[in-house]
């Protein structure tokens, strides 16, 4: 395509490019994360339909109309919409409850992994809406908050555990964005790429795998004292001894501007811990 032609092309992470002759004027977004994004650019007037769960931020959200639940979209409200873009999630969206939007309107599929593939989202987004100076700033931000780490931080490994769900326990595995965002500070996971993506597990595992620190994010599951107390007490009765942090899950798993919060977090997080003494067994 000519350099000087004024269309926007964009290629999604289920592999489709998308060719629009201008930004999209009626977006509806069935990702949380990208909502918040698409707000923070300046693009949120365009905003025309969101999920139960697009909370942030949340004075700009109150009054756009909800569509359900990420995995529970109502069809028939998008369709009263006629948005000319939707935006999805590979693991967000339950893709039966997408595929009757396919061929009906533009669908910008995310699949985000990595930290880099987070940044490279915001690009695309500053590139879709024509806000990309703002993305450039949100871009800049977290490289800065990357480079400016002490190395000393980040070179310290920290055998670390992150679980988003119990009853059945579900951990983060190293290759998911959340993991890949510990990672970045020096949190080494103890589940292995062999384990999976989200390995189901139980507190035996972590008490053998030897992990120090133990973050329960409080979304999706709503993980709070009491199951911090549990685990104290479990790795406690077996000779173990672990810093056990209860986090907003917002920062670990919401990927694109809040980006920039779980990076802060987790580097302020890193810092303290290791600061902290005795030093942890």
């Amino acid at each position: 395509m000519p350099a000087d032609d004024p269309r926007i092309t964009i290629r999604t992470d289920s592999g489709e490019t998308l060719v629009f002759d201008k930004a999209p004027e009626r977006i509806v977004s069935l990702v949380p994360s990208i909502t918040e994004t698409l707000i923070e650019l300046g693009a949120g007037n365009r905003v025309v339909g969101i999920t139960n769960y697009c909370i942030h931020p949340a004075r700009a959200v109150e009054n756009i109309p909800r569509l359900g639940g990420p995995k529970s979209i109502s069809i028939e409200k998008i369709d009263a919409l006629q948005p000319d873009l939707v935006i999805t999630d590979k693991e967000e969206n339950r893709e039966t409850n997408i595929e009757p939007l396919r061929g009906k309107y533009p669908m910008f599929v995310t699949y985000v992994r990595t930290v880099e593939h987070a940044v490279k989202m915001v690009s695309d987004l500053g590139l879709l809406t024509r806000t990309s100076p703002k993305a450039a700033e949100i871009v800049e931000t977290c490289k800065q908050l990357l480079a400016s780490t002490d190395p000393a931080v980040v070179g310290t490994p920290l055998a670390t555990a992150c679980f988003i769900w119990s009853d059945p326990w579900i951990a983060v595995g190293p290759d998911s964005y959340p993991g890949d965002l510990l990672e970045k500070f020096g949190f080494r996971n103890v589940f292995s790429r062999e384990d999976g993506r989200y390995p189901e597990t139980d507190l035996d595992d972590v008490a053998e795998l030897g992990a120090e620190a133990i973050i329960l994010l409080n979304e999706r599951y709503a993980f709070g004292e009491p199951e911090r107390k549990d685990i104290d007490a479990f790795l406690s009765a077996n000779g173990r001894r672990a810093k056990i942090l209860i986090v907003d899950g917002s920062y670990l798993t919401w990927f694109g501007y809040r980006t920039i919060q779980g990076l802060r977090f987790l580097r302020q997080t890193k810092a303290k811990l290791l600061s902290e003494t005795p030093q942890i067994p």
